[in-house]
């Protein structure tokens, strides 16, 4: 188990010693995530470590639904500071089925001037039906706009400079034939996410956590972050139910609970159920926050309108606004002629990682 803290020392004194003998050389172990346009430290400038989100504008402002405005072109195309894609492997098992061991990878996005001794909020995202690891933000040697979109709104100073981790529910990083749009799937993959993903990126990158413990990362749950597109999405809500002592923060993207294995009959209150299970967990209403979005356009729309407005029924323990209002612990933002695509998951992106940050931020 690698302390990550203690790294802090080490690296000051290998850089005094590469300083004092003038060699321009870079270190190619796991942690230097050096690139060429990558050299230079984190600094306090670089990205605004504050930044304080542009105010958000209701399309309904009866119904507290916010408006997503679409990413700027220019944010997918790549940026000046750009960030790392790298692959990285981990050991799990098939939690869904018979338990056999598994080797799967995911795709980690380090920020530009990514440095060991500093610590990173950290996201966690995830695919729809018949997605991948990739699927988000492509591969290092093809990566996607919504990578783009990461490194601009960093560089920009919108957003905290920050981990990003994309993963698969799906066993050896295969497609698997489901009948129920992998529903049943999802009911496992939070014990892979929490016995085997995180604490193995959390491991080996910087993050708030100050080791890869199961304490250690509870304790860092304001500094971490879920989020999903489709059923992605509803692999980010049943985090709410599972997984609140390891995130704080949730970002579902056009996927709701009624598309989950128990919320497909007609008596489904994904609200109350939700209320239920973070009770149950030992959390209030105080202790999360979800900006939720999807698109006029996207098919998804009319069962996310019903996910909003079943938590909103919930009003003594959901209270849906602006990000930061008080008391507010969810927000719903619609992108005008959005689909259900890779676009809409930009604009999602786009507008509530800023939010998502500044709350981070304002701890």
């Amino acid at each position: 188990m690698k302390n990550k803290k203690g790294i802090t020392i080490v690296s000051v004194i290998v850089a005094a010693m590469l300083a004092f003998s003038g060699c321009s050389c870079q270190s190619g172990g796991n942690n230097s995530n050096s690139t060429a346009n990558n050299t230079t430290a984190q600094t306090e400038e670089f990205g605004n470590y504050h930044p304080v989100a542009q105010e958000p504008v209701y399309r309904d402002e009866e119904e507290k639904i916010i408006e997503n405005v679409t990413v700027p072109e220019a944010y997918e195309q790549p940026a000046i500071h750009q960030g790392k894609l790298q692959y990285e492997d981990y050991n799990t098992v098939d939690y869904d089925d018979d338990n056999h061991p598994m080797e799967k990878y995911l795709v980690v996005y380090t920020p530009y001037g990514y440095d060991v001794s500093k610590d990173y909020d950290i996201m966690y995202i995830t695919h729809g039906h018949t997605g991948g690891a990739t699927t988000w933000l492509g591969s290092p040697t093809d990566p996607y706009p919504m990578k783009h979109v990461l490194d601009h709104l960093i560089e920009d100073g919108k957003v905290r400079p920050m981990i990003v981790v994309s993963m698969t529910y799906y066993d050896d990083n295969k497609d698997e034939e489901t009948t129920d749009y992998d529903s049943k799937i999802l009911n496992a993959f939070g014990k892979e996410l929490r016995n085997d993903i995180i604490p193995t990126i959390e491991a080996k990158y910087s993050t708030y956590a100050k080791s890869n413990s199961p304490e250690d990362l509870k304790a860092s749950r304001d500094h971490r972050i879920m989020g999903g597109f489709s059923m992605g999405g509803v692999t980010t809500y049943l985090q709410t139910l599972e997984s609140m002592d390891y995130f704080k923060y949730y970002m579902p993207v056009s996927g709701t609970l009624y598309w989950s294995t128990e919320g497909r009959n007609s008596s489904s209150n994904p609200g109350q159920r939700m209320e239920n299970a973070i009770t149950q967990e030992g959390y209030t209403k105080n202790d999360f926050y979800i900006y939720m979005s999807t698109g006029t356009a996207d098919f998804a729309k009319r069962t996310c309108d019903s996910q909003y407005d079943s938590m909103k029924a919930t009003s003594s323990f959901f209270k849906a606004g602006k990000p930061g209002e008080e008391g507010v612990n969810i927000s719903y933002g619609i992108g005008a002629n959005e689909g259900h695509n890779a676009h809409g998951r930009e604009t999602a992106t786009y507008n509530a990682l800023p939010q998502i940050s500044a709350l981070i931020g304002r701890q």
